[in-house]
């Protein structure tokens, strides 16, 4: 909320200010400040889940767990019922542009690279993969930008929720996008195949194959999936959007930071730093690298000839993203809160789900070991072989939740402060940003 004085009308701004804060109307969400800990801790235990009556009203009482830079003040009025709409919209929002930009850019993109016939060498040139490198790195730019925007308009409460959201929705919208990239890359890679006329490793022409069991086991179709996941990995998803970012993120707004300043002498003192001020550094971190490990989990899936080399694109493009990150945090943010380790507990669930590919895989190879020299003859076919996969990635997804809640739960530990003697405004000095300094409404309070 910001208020312009204009000197003559300060009067009249004054007046309507507090009109305005003498109309507020509270949230169901209140910060009560103890003066110790101790203090606080006594309330809640007698309260207790009875709760205290106040104007008629039953209300709660628990500890906060949340520090106060994390709150988002202005959301604190919307309730559990008012978010169930917004989380509608926000999915809607994540599933519109994995569409969008399906039918939008790729669709166009299949089309041309089907107007081939990959006969007698009327196929695409290297053009093309400049063109899929781009069509990868863009949709993952616009599926940030769309996951971020999901999670902020269901307005949350505190700032850890919003970066639980993101990640749940930039992880989904990827492995979506993921889904259609290779589904289609590999029907263009099977029509390429058989126009040219490429044979199994047993000789039989690929398109004499009937079932979808003997055509992606073949070695044709490995290899072509393989490659195109390679690809997919290294550089479109491993490299070239973290080698972007610091371009994109940090020099170019402080570029433009200093063009504004030099050019408008009016742009001095705290408006100069605020013109130069990057971002806030957050935890969506997880939802890269998390991903980056479920495309590496593919691999068992494909022609091994690529798994050591996919991991060590792995472990390159990750060595690089941690020493950016380090001088980021140290140089080119202005401030980095993690107080809450909900995100991170998400980042421990949704490492499941590669190791739940990585099971399903495992499954794969051995049919593929269980049959003889044909295409196709392991133990077990079609539907019985897909059932194994998905009933493997199951029950590993259901133990893994479980182990990790037991090992969570048996290694936590609690810090008993009954005997702290420390205050909150001794600790107010300390840590300037308190429940009552970062609370706009509090500010304006103690102005007007």
């Amino acid at each position: 909320m910001h208020v312009h004085d204009h000197g003559h009308g300060h009067e009249h701004a004054s007046r309507q200010m507090e009109d305005l804060l003498i109309n507020l109307e509270t949230c169901p969400v209140a910060f009560v400040v103890f003066g110790s800990e101790a203090g606080r801790d006594r309330a809640v235990t007698v309260v207790g889940g009875a709760g205290v009556e106040i104007h008629g009203s039953v209300c709660s009482l628990k500890a906060s767990t949340h520090e106060p830079r994390e709150i988002l003040w202005e959301n604190l009025a919307v309730t559990t019922a008012d978010r169930k709409m917004k989380h509608l919209k926000g999915v809607s929002l994540v599933l519109a542009s994995c569409m969008a930009w399906t039918v939008l850019l790729y669709l166009p993109y299949a089309y041309y690279m089907a107007s081939f016939s990959y006969a007698r060498g009327d196929e695409p040139g290297q053009f093309s993969e400049g063109i899929f490198i781009g069509l990868v790195v863009g949709s993952q730019i616009g599926l940030f930008v769309a996951s971020s925007m999901a999670a902020k308009q269901e307005q949350w409460h505190y700032e850890s929720d919003v970066q639980k959201m993101y990640t749940l929705y930039y992880n989904s919208a990827l492995i979506l996008n993921l889904a259609l990239d290779i589904v289609l890359q590999a029907y263009l890679s099977y029509i390429q195949m058989v126009g040219v006329g490429a044979h199994t490793a047993q000789g039989k022409p690929l398109g004499s194959l009937t079932r979808f069991q003997e055509i992606f086991e073949s070695y044709p179709m490995q290899k072509s999936v393989g490659s195109l996941l390679f690809k997919y990995c290294w550089p479109c998803t491993f490299f070239v959007p973290f080698l972007a970012e610091p371009f994109v993120a940090q020099l170019l707004p402080q570029h433009i930071g200093r063009l504004l300043i030099g050019a408008d002498p009016r742009i001095k003192g705290l408006n100069a730093v605020k013109a130069l001020e990057l971002s806030e550094m957050e935890q969506g971190r997880y939802a890269d690298v998390i991903f980056n490990v479920i495309l590496v989990c593919f691999i068992p899936f494909i022609a091994p000839a690529y798994m050591h080399m996919t991991f060590m694109a792995l472990i390159v493009s990750h060595v690089y993203l941690y020493c950016y990150d380090q001088v980021k945090v140290l140089r080119y943010v202005v401030s980095f809160d993690c107080s809450s380790p909900d995100v991170h507990n998400l980042g421990m669930k949704l490492f499941s789900i590669p190791l739940s590919i990585l099971a399903g895989a495992l499954v794969f190879k051995a049919n593929q070991l269980s049959g003889g020299t044909e295409l196709g003859s392991g133990v077990l076919q079609e539907k019985a072989l897909l059932a194994a996969i998905v009933g493997a990635m199951v029950i590993h997804l259901v133990l893994h939740l479980a182990l990790l809640r037991c090992a969570t739960s048996a290694f936590a530990t609690d810090v008993d402060r009954s005997e702290s003697t420390a205050t909150y405004e001794d600790t107010a000095k300390l840590f300037p940003a308190t429940y009552f300094s970062v609370n706009p409404v509090h500010c304006l309070r103690s102005k007007y």
